[in-house]
């Protein structure tokens, strides 16, 4: 999955901010470690879990909030490093403690991105939570969030020693809606090969990669025509895929940021298209698609034998909806930037 950053800009248009202070911790009862002893894909089941705390003799209130999580550092084992590509996490559940005097939302309300894969690169579990951190003064906050965590199995476990321990540290961090940081812990995980039973799969594989412009694509609305007429951009060799097996290329907008925003003010989804242009060899289907929370299929395609195809990615108002543009400018002058987060999904048939 490629999670990428697509913005609106309006040129004809305002500004907002907010901050506090909580605690940020993970609890005792989480479980960092997987032991593999075959092939499978195997899961810790509510392994992680965070727990972010406020109580204060002043109002609390932080909309926004972020988390985010990125590999540290790596224990090798005889030399070998396990391959973090292979690690992801994802939201089980919510709760809290001693009854909170709020309703608890839930991981959808709180906008949770359901699959993380690590990286040393910084990662978004929550890039603009739904729900804000607030409590009245000398009210307590309570909110924890269970993870589960998951090794993906294959054929790359023949690689690894048996009964080796392989450690990578995962520095997770807690930022307000400006980027301020609130917290932040590092946590141990670790995976364990045992003695792996039953043989190695064959495994399929599937690689999609955002190409240049199309990383953090923009659409400017710069004349009336723009308005009336609507506009477009596109970016040629934007999207490459590489798969040994038929596939389907996914798009939706983060549940995250399930608007184009720019501080308080938003303007809905589907007043945009997106689609896939100048299709590869093997293509079988392309869809032009309005854009919603929603995972939507802009292409399938036969296998490229592993070989890189590229398409052209092109952003589109939806002449439909074109209306909800001039609502978000009619009392405004000067330019503002809506945006809204993109993930792109490569799956098999």
């Amino acid at each position: 999955m490629n999670n990428r950053i697509f913005y609106i800009v309006l040129l004809w248009m305002g500004t907002l901010s907010a901050s506090a202070q909580v605690n940020f911790n993970n609890t005792n009862y989480g479980q960092w470690y997987i032991q593999m002893n075959n092939y499978d894909t195997k899961t810790q089941v509510n392994g992680i879990t965070f727990v972010i705390e406020s109580q204060s003799q002043a109002s609390v209130n932080i909309p926004n909030w972020r988390i985010t999580a990125r590999v540290i550092g790596q224990t090798p084992s005889n030399g070998q490093y396990f391959p973090i590509d292979k690690v992801s996490i994802q939201p089980n559940h919510t709760a809290t403690q001693g009854g909170a005097p709020f309703p608890v939302p839930s991981v959808g309300q709180v906008g949770l991105y359901p699959n993380i894969i690590l990286s040393t690169a910084e990662q978004d579990l929550v890039s603009s939570s739904m729900v804000p951190i607030a409590h009245d003064a000398g009210q307590p906050f309570r909110l924890e969030l269970w993870y589960d965590w998951t090794i993906q199995g294959g054929a790359y476990l023949s690689n690894l020693q048996e009964w080796r321990n392989y450690y990578f540290d995962v520095e997770y961090r807690l930022l307000n809606g400006e980027g301020l940081l609130l917290g932040q812990k590092t946590m141990k995980h670790y995976v364990q090969i045992a003695k792996l039973s039953g043989s190695p799969p064959v495994q399929n594989t599937f690689s999609l990669t955002l190409n240049g412009g199309a990383q953090n694509g923009t659409l400017t609305l710069a004349s009336r025509s723009d308005y009336d007429s609507g506009t477009s951009i596109t970016y040629a060799g934007g999207l490459t895929v590489n798969t040994n097996a038929d596939y389907q290329v996914l798009v939706n907008a983060s549940a995250g940021t399930p608007h184009f925003s720019y501080g308080s003010n938003t303007i809905d989804l589907d007043v945009l298209n997106v689609n896939l242009a100048n299709a590869p060899s093997g293509v079988t289907q392309l869809n032009t698609v309005n854009l919603s929370t929603g995972a939507q299929v802009l292409a399938k395609g036969n296998s490229t034998g592993n070989q890189n195809r590229n398409f052209d990615v092109r952003y589109s108002i939806n002449p439909d909806n074109k209306d909800k543009l001039f609502y978000a400018v009619k009392e405004n002058t000067g330019t503002a930037t809506y945006s809204t987060t993109l993930q792109y999904t490569i799956l098999a048939q």
